[in-house]
């Protein structure tokens, strides 16, 4: 049997492909001293990243500390607080567009082009938003309202998770 390198490019091919199964609930993988586990059990995420007990000691990769502000900065509380998906909610009238799947998300139809909409623009129910890709399938995503584009979440070229919000449109 070969001990071929497994490259970050495969390992992130691999995960989409699993993001995309929406059948599969688990799933774990050792090659080497390679271990993979996902799932989309919420109560699992502790078990997630562990390394094999047999496995060589690796380097894991840990978030890094949140730089501290300078003594001279504002107070933290005039600091906008990012919205992370789990706070992001369509209010009434409102639509909020979510990425159907895994993928880059693209604002434009090409390098350089215009956006497909911009914040304020108005969108009938076959404009399209943005085009979702994975694995060289570009999706395009409509609107499937007619409204106002009221906030675009995502930048150009920034990968998405499914489920995570991408625009939100006020119903005309």
């Amino acid at each position: 049997m070969s001990t071929k390198n497994v490259s970050i490019d495969e390992i992130k091919e691999l995960v989409e492909w699993l993001n995309v199964s929406q059948d599969i609930q688990e799933f774990s993988l050792k090659y080497g001293d390679l271990e993979v586990a996902l799932s989309r059990n919420a109560d699992s995420g502790s078990a997630m990243a562990q390394p094999s007990p047999a496995a060589t000691p690796q380097p894991q990769a840990t978030p890094a500390p949140a730089p501290s502000a300078p003594k001279d900065s504002a107070p933290a509380a005039e600091t906008p607080v990012a919205e992370t998906p789990a706070t992001i909610e369509a209010g009434e009238g409102e639509v909020l567009i979510k990425a159907p799947m895994v993928g880059t998300f693209y604002s434009s139809p090409k390098p350089g082009a215009p956006a497909f909409v911009e914040e304020g623009q108005a969108v009938e129910p076959e404009s399209v938003l943005c085009i979702i890709e994975v694995m060289k399938l570009m999706s395009n995503i409509e609107a499937k309202v007619k409204g106002t584009v009221k906030k675009i979440y995502v930048d150009d070229q920034q990968p998405v998770e499914y489920g995570q919000p991408l625009m939100l449109i006020k119903k005309a």
